[in-house]
C-alpha cells in the first residue's frame, strides 16, 4: 500500500513538474559577446616535451538563431610555446573558428554541443617558422543566465590541428578548457506553450 502511494505521488509530481519545466521562456534571436579564459593542453603524443600547454584568452561573437540552434565566431590566443622561441620571435598559438551550437534546451540555461572549422597559427619549429594549420573543433559547454543581459559559460573543446609539422604526428589534438562571461542584447523570449485567455461569448 505504501509503495503504491509513493509511486502515485511520484507520478503526480512528475505530471506537475514537466509542464512547469516546459513553460520556461525560450531564448532566441539573441546576439552576444563572450569573453573567456582558461588553459590549453596539447596531446602528449605530439613530442613537444614540456612545451605542451598554457593559459588561453579569447573572444566569441555569436547569435542564437532559434531555441536550439546558434552560430558564433571565435578567436583565441594561447600562450603555449611549442618550441623555444628565437630572439624577438613570437611563439604563441593563435586560432580562429566558425562554430555551430546545438542547444539541448530552449531556455537560457542549457548544455550544448559545438561543431566547427577554423585555422590555427603555430610556431612548431625554429627552422620552419610560423605555420597555419586547418583546425576542426568539437566541443561541449554549458550556458547559465544571470539575467536578461549577462550570463556565465563553461566550454571544453577538442581542437584537431591537421597536417602539423610536429615531431610525433601529422595531426595534433589540442584540448581547451575555458570559462567566461557573456553579454546578450536584442532578441526575445517566448513561452514554450501558448497562453490562452478566457473565451468571450
Amino acid at each position: 500500500m505504501n509503495r503504491g502511494l509513493r509511486t502515485l505521488l511520484a507520478v503526480a509530481m512528475l505530471a506537475f513538474a514537466v509542464p512547469a519545466w516546459a513553460a520556461v521562456s525560450a531564448a532566441h534571436d539573441q546576439t552576444y559577446v563572450n569573453l573567456f579564459g582558461g588553459n590549453t593542453f596539447f596531446s602528449g603524443a605530439s613530442g613537444l616535451a614540456h612545451h605542451d600547454g598554457n593559459a588561453v584568452l579569447g573572444l566569441r561573437f555569436g547569435r542564437r538563431l532559434s531555441a536550439h540552434l546558434g552560430v558564433e565566431a571565435q578567436v583565441a590566443a594561447a600562450f603555449a610555446h611549442l618550441q623555444d622561441a628565437a630572439p624577438n620571435a613570437d611563439a604563441n598559438q593563435y586560432s580562429g573558428a566558425l562554430l555551430g551550437n546545438v542547444y539541448a534546451f530552449a531556455s537560457p540555461n542549457t548544455p550544448y554541443v559545438s561543431l566547427g572549422l577554423g585555422a590555427s597559427s603555430n610556431r612548431f619549429n625554429q627552422d620552419l617558422g610560423r605555420g597555419t594549420s586547418l583546425m576542426g573543433v568539437l566541443g561541449l559547454g554549458y550556458q547559465y543566465s544571470l539575467g536578461d543581459h549577462f550570463g556565465l559559460r563553461l566550454d571544453v573543446q577538442d581542437q584537431l590541428l591537421f597536417n602539423t609539422p610536429t615531431p610525433g604526428a601529422a595531426n595534433l589534438n589540442n584540448v581547451q578548457v575555458t570559462g567566461g562571461v557573456s553579454y546578450f542584447w536584442g532578441g526575445s523570449k517566448k513561452s514554450a506553450f501558448p497562453v490562452i485567455g478566457p473565451s468571450h461569448p
